[in-house]
């Protein structure tokens, strides 16, 4: 193998998203539903804060100086200016947030607060770190969060009080704490910053489009829990939220894995070889997330109500088991989005087009949500995210492949349509054999079922599954021309 960091970025994508998985259902039993649905809405205004208004400056440290692992002062004061200037934002959004919806003002700002800051030092020094290629550094930090995030969270409810506000600042403080041991641990390695008076408007000339796109994508999938807050309380986002975690969870397990990996990969390919060679990389990438996102979307959809049954409270489970196939697809349909096509506009610095791709998605959805979520519940919400999610991949895919063109081999396409059938098949019958077994049992046969007959099929069909240790954009091995080439070497 030519390279074993992905399996760090894996393993740093997986603690944290493992934990937070785990948490989220653990404090359905220790919350109660309210409190429960007040935690779900500060995580996710966190997360709405934290990439609107700082996830482009780690875009842009990434995409400018992936090929240097020593920046200058220079650049490092302006990185340091451009993070604090995000924060204030975060904050200043979170404060804004609690003067149009009163229900979420009090000690739920000031959670939503403590949790921006920890995450944009987190953010920072993982940046610089990447940026320094210290992949198992980068894994280390995220791995020990992700663990400690969950015995902080957890720890924080049973001790000290079963609220929202004690398990939020658990994970907060715990975050903060790891973000600046790697602030600390980056700085340590570059030179001393100064803050330089120009260079900021490049840097705003890419970061304004990428603002606008990412508040674009947060309407398309977070705003549901707002409406929901505001026609049916925070009992009917908990309800939400538990089932959203379990459909979302390991979806973006693999895809979120792969990104900080294949995307420095795509940019340095695109800035040395040029556009072709990029093309091959983003061919093999999407192929990659469409194995990997789409059988954990199909295997949920499947088994959704064993996944339920297992995991959940018997007051989550029927709406859950309803709302998550819709949700693994959404986020299936995201995953594509995000990690193949809008990478496109971040190499070929087009970001005002990745806005453009988003503004009918984000139509649709606020329209929609208005008018059906309150009737609908958690049900319309999540059939709104997969629609909505469809009509931005369907508009980032059209217009990113004018930029980056690429083209799919027919038979990788045919041979992953026959296992994707086959596998789903084969696990339907097994569920039906199995009908009436516990649901452990149910889930861990159909699960069975669809790995074996999916990866065997995928091997027939001539993928290489090994690759995806190494080198995910080389997934796909076109045996037809090799076989060519050798052909043609013989004589």
């Amino acid at each position: 193998m030519k390279n074993l960091n992905v399996i760090f970025y894996f393993g740093a994508n997986l603690a944290p998203r493992l934990a937070t998985f785990v948490l989220l259902l653990v404090l359905t039993r220790l919350l109660s539903m309210d409190d429960y649905g007040m935690f779900a809405l500060v995580v996710v205004t966190g997360e709405i804060l934290d990439m609107a208004t700082g996830g482009w400056v780690r875009l842009f440290v990434l995409s400018s100086e992936s090929n240097e692992r020593v920046p200058s002062a220079g650049r490092v004061g302006r990185t340091l200016v451009l993070t604090a200037l995000s924060c204030v934002l975060s904050l200043l959004g979170a404060l804004l947030l609690s003067a149009v919806q009163p229900s979420l003002s009090g000690w739920f700002t000031v959670a939503v607060c403590v949790y921006v800051l920890a995450f944009a030092v987190l953010r920072l020094g993982l940046t610089l770190v990447q940026t320094q290629q210290r992949h198992a550094l980068y894994a280390g930090i995220e791995i020990a969060r992700g663990v400690l995030s969950l015995a902080c969270g957890v720890g924080a409810v049973t001790l000290v009080e079963p609220t929202f506000f004690a398990a939020s600042l658990g994970i907060s403080l715990v975050t903060l704490v790891l973000g600046s041991l790697a602030c600390l641990t980056a700085f340590r390695v570059l030179p001393w910053p100064y803050i330089p008076r120009q260079g900021y408007r490049g840097a705003l000339l890419f970061g304004v489009p990428i603002v606008s796109v990412t508040i674009l994508a947060q309407t398309v999938g977070w705003l549901d829990r707002f409406i929901l807050n505001h026609a049916l309380g925070p009992a009917s986002v908990g309800l939400y939220a538990a089932a959203y975690a379990l459909a979302r969870q390991p979806v973006e397990l693999f895809s979120g894995s792969l990104n900080p990996y294949l995307f420095p990969m795509l940019v340095r390919s695109y800035s040395s070889e040029g556009r072709e060679a990029a093309g091959r990389v983003q061919s093999g990438n999407i192929l990659t997330l469409i194995l990997l996102c789409g059988s954990v979307a199909v295997g949920i959809a499947l088994l959704s109500r064993p996944f339920a049954e297992l995991i959940l409270p018997e007051a989550y489970r029927y709406e859950a088991a309803r709302v998550m196939p819709w949700i693994a697809f959404a986020t299936l349909f995201a995953s594509l989005k995000n990690f193949c096509f809008d990478n496109a506009f971040y190499i070929t610095r087009k970001n005002w087009q990745q806005f453009i791709s988003m503004v009918p998605s984000a139509g649709i959805s606020l329209l929609l949500g208005l008018l059906l979520i309150p009737r609908g519940g958690p049900l319309a919400a999540a059939m709104i995210a997969a629609f909505s999610s469809f009509i931005s991949l369907a508009a980032s895919s059209f217009l990113s492949t004018r930029l980056l063109p690429f083209s799919i081999p027919w038979r990788a396409a045919a041979g992953m349509a026959v296992s994707f059938a086959l596998a789903s098949g084969a696990t339907l019958g097994t569920c039906i054999i199995l009908g009436g077994q516990p649901p452990l049992l149910i889930l861990f046969g159909g699960t069975a079922t669809f790995i074996a007959i999916f990866a065997s099929t995928l091997s027939a069909s001539g993928f290489v599954l090994v690759r995806l240790l190494d080198r995910p954009w080389e997934i796909w091995s076109d045996r037809s021309r090799a076989a060519a080439t050798a052909e043609s070497g013989s004589y």
